[in-house]
């Protein structure tokens, strides 16, 4: 299984460097930045990223729903079984996939997994409020 992470900027290298340092190296994670100066498009960097005629399994994570970002990938792994996209990646999701055992999986389960990695990683957004004297406690 490849993870692909895609981003605006910087985002999704910020976010593969900061997985690396929770779990090491990720030899199958992937981070590609759009419209960073002198850069390949991103159209180019994620097919070099695809094995032609590969049975692997692709989860590409993105940015932001509607996006520029989003809509490329979109288009490009249109009716490809062996290829997901998820939009809103954080942190919890990236850590979820990763640790998913998905390869032998069917088209379906992957994506009902995925709808379950969703779902957690949405309840890790929270807003924390603390008072003064916890802040000083913390």
């Amino acid at each position: 299984m490849q993870v692909i992470l895609a981003s605006h900027s910087q985002m999704a290298k910020g976010l593969k460097q900061t997985v690396e340092l929770i779990m090491g190296k990720q030899s199958n994670l992937h981070a590609n930045a759009a419209y960073e100066d002198e850069q390949e498009s991103l159209k180019k960097q994620i097919a070099e990223q695809i094995t032609p005629n590969s049975h692997d399994l692709y989860l590409f994570l993105t940015d932001i729903i509607g996006g520029s970002v989003n809509t490329t990938i979109a288009q490009m792994i249109e009716d490809k079984e062996n290829m997901f996209l998820v939009t809103g990646m954080n942190l919890p999701l990236v850590l979820a996939v990763l640790t998913a055992k998905l390869d032998n999986c069917s088209s379906d389960q992957v994506a009902n997994k995925l709808e379950e990695y969703c779902e957690e990683a949405r309840k890790e957004l929270k807003v924390v409020r603390i008072t003064a004297q916890e802040a000083e406690d913390f």
